[in-house]
């Protein structure tokens, strides 16, 4: 039998007071803007309670995604009894309680959470409260820490981007950019370039915002609905307006321009390129094709498009040439001067010269399948007269600004090939900088930027086929197979090779088997009958009847209108045969009708003057633009009730 006086045991009951351990539960809290862009919930409340659901078990093994809800007030009120701790993240979403002794036997809490800002510390909208969400029940698992008489429970949560971005964008009128700007071909982050986020709209485009990226090329930015519903009666009206319709949709029409700290355009977009009505959240990657470095540095070199809309391969992408060599989705044929497009490094690897060059092929073989042979790439551009067209191939931008001479564009030249064909960069430089009345010293004195052309081709020089006669046929006959424009196609390959030692490069041989090259115009007639048996100038009554003929190998649209003088009458013509849109069939190349009923029906030609006119458009793109509308032919009348 042990014995322990009144004065040991109060020593023993300070002793067990004192080795107690402390039970720490430490969090961090993060939310998805997508699966790749988080960030940290910061200047948020964290609650804890005793669990509030009977089953405790179910509530802390379930997924947090099916646990998470809205905590209504009935809610929270019928939980303020089972309330433990409250605590404030820090900026980067770290929290902390420690767990008072009464709690000692809960080894689980309900854990939520109380918005009244979302980052970057936007405000609840004006009459808005602070709103509270449950994430779940946690069984939490102490393991000892480091620090004597410490038990430490350390949890991360992030929240879903359907949930997070709809309590921003919901309850906080908060929408969020998050994207990464990337080098095309290579793949690396482009650092210190200012991004800035547009919206496409009816009138006036909207800035929605600007941030800068960082050193891994990443961006976030963040905007209210005001940005985008700006109308030019804000701030008595708001509204998002459509630049395609009225159709009033609730998110931007979103598009990018980017321009690094030296001055270079990055990112270039147009309101024809907008991601339409976007959610809440936006997570974007954005390629651009400039390179910015030192004229000394060694890069990949690759010949990779046709100006900015294409590719230089085959494949399924909206951008590549299929097996027949027709570009992109549109099935375009190449046309007049295209940028062959990519980079390439003007030193190799062991500091010699790099040189390139591009031959052509007159005979083509489907592409993905083998080249054609080697001998029939008789033709290189800048031996071969009239394939070579000049144009800005780089940009020499000064490190530190001076008074003069800080930005030099560079142009290639036909003095800038060998009689073989090899196109040295370096020799266009040096005449930039002489010409600037620098010397080829003073290049250590720049950062280079590759703006993307390698060297241009005038592919009018490659085509043969002859225009349809003028004369060949009257308004409303089909053109005579003899006179029919056949398809005319070429090979492409890019050579790149180190200078003195003539030893290719990675990248060399680059070939695409087939591509579609055509610059003959439109063949567009039209007449009105009744003006071709009364006379030009005799007004005519009744019906009317016109006739026309459209024909080109890559005939895409169109289309007959008629107007009026007062706009009475102003209408799109359809006889069955026209209006033609967005044909990509080879087949479908030609449209004609020497009987077109302009009137009756409808009945609503009154006295007065009226325009008819004929458009039409091939399917042809030089790489960084398509051919617009040919005409319109027009033939002016005067109708008589």
């Amino acid at each position: 039998m042990i014995l322990i006086d009144f004065q040991s045991k109060k020593q023993l009951r300070t002793n067990i007071k004192f080795i107690e351990m402390k039970n720490i539960f430490k969090g961090t809290l993060k939310g998805f803007i997508c699966e790749e862009c988080s960030e940290s919930l910061s200047n948020i409340d964290v609650l804890i309670y005793l669990p509030y659901r009977e089953n405790i078990v179910s509530s802390a093994v379930a997924n947090p995604k099916e646990t998470f809800h809205y905590v209504s007030k009935e809610e929270a009120k019928a939980r303020e009894n089972l309330f433990v701790a409250k605590t404030t993240t820090d900026e980067l979403g770290n929290f902390q309680f420690e767990i008072d002794e009464k709690y000692a036997n809960n080894s689980a809490f309900d854990v939520d959470f109380v918005c009244g800002t979302v980052p970057p510390k936007f405000p609840r909208p004006r009459g808005g409260e602070p709103v509270q969400f449950h994430i779940t029940t946690l069984v939490m698992e102490w393991s000892s820490s480091d620090i004597a008489d410490f038990n430490i429970f350390d949890w991360k949560y992030t929240i879903s981007s359907q949930w997070w971005c709809y309590i921003k964008g919901k309850l906080f009128d908060v929408w969020t950019i998050c994207g990464q700007l990337l080098n095309c071909e290579t793949n690396t982050p482009l650092p210190k370039v200012t991004i800035t986020a547009w919206d496409a709209d009816l009138i006036t485009d909207d800035n929605l915002g600007s941030a800068i990226t960082d050193s891994n090329g990443k961006f976030i930015i963040h905007y209210t609905s005001v940005k985008f519903k700006q109308t030019f009666l804000s701030p008595w009206i708001n509204i998002e307006t459509d630049p395609n319709a009225l159709t009033f949709q609730s998110g931007p029409d979103v598009y990018f321009k980017a321009i690094g700290d030296d001055g270079n355009i990055y990112i270039n977009e147009n309101k024809d390129e907008a991601r339409k009505n976007v959610p809440y959240c936006l997570c974007v990657k954005l390629c651009s094709k400039v390179f910015v470095g030192d004229p000394n540095s060694n890069f990949p070199s690759a010949w990779t498009g046709i100006g900015e809309a294409f590719s230089a391969s085959f494949g399924s992408n909206s951008y590549d040439f299929d097996v027949d060599g027709f570009a992109g989705t549109g099935k375009y044929a190449l046309s007049g001067v295209i940028r062959l497009t990519g980079q390439a490094a003007l030193k190799s690897a062991s500091g010699r010269n790099l040189e390139y060059r591009f031959l052509i092929s007159d005979t083509s073989t489907p592409n993905g399948g083998s080249n054609p042979a080697d001998s029939s790439f008789t033709k290189i551009i800048g031996v071969t007269p009239n394939l070579f067209y000049p144009s800005i191939i780089a940009k020499l931008t000064k490190i530190i600004s001076g008074p003069s001479n800080n930005e030099i564009f560079v142009y290639s030249d036909q003095s800038d090939f060998n009689s073989d064909g090899w196109f040295d960069a370096n020799k266009s430089i040096n005449r930039a900088l002489i010409n600037a009345g620098l010397t080829p010293a003073d290049l250590t004195l720049y950062n280079f930027t590759d703006t993307d052309t390698l060297i241009s081709l005038n592919t009018a020089a490659l085509t043969t086929a002859p225009n349809v006669p003028e004369n060949i046929v009257n308004a409303g006959i089909s053109i005579p197979a003899g006179n029919k424009i056949p398809i005319e196609k070429v090979a492409i390959r890019f050579e790149i090779r180190e200078s003195i030692t003539n030893l290719p490069i990675t990248g060399n041989g680059k070939t695409l088997n087939s591509v579609v090259i055509n610059n003959n115009p439109v063949f567009i007639k039209l007449s009105i009958a009744e003006l071709e048996t009364n006379g030009q100038c005799t007004p005519i009554s009744g019906d009317i009847h016109a006739k026309y003929t459209v024909y080109h190998p890559y005939l895409t649209s169109s289309s007959l209108h008629l107007n009026n003088n007062s706009y009475t009458v102003n209408r799109d013509i359809s006889d069955g045969i026209l209006p033609l849109t967005g044909n990509t069939n080879i087949a479908v190349n030609e449209k004609f009708n020497n009987n077109c009923k302009l009137n009756n029906p409808p009945n609503d030609m009154t006295r007065c003057t009226y325009s008819l006119k004929l458009y039409a458009r091939a399917r042809l793109h030089n790489g960084d633009s398509a051919w617009s509308d040919s005409g319109p032919v027009e033939q002016i009348f005067f109708y008589e009730v």
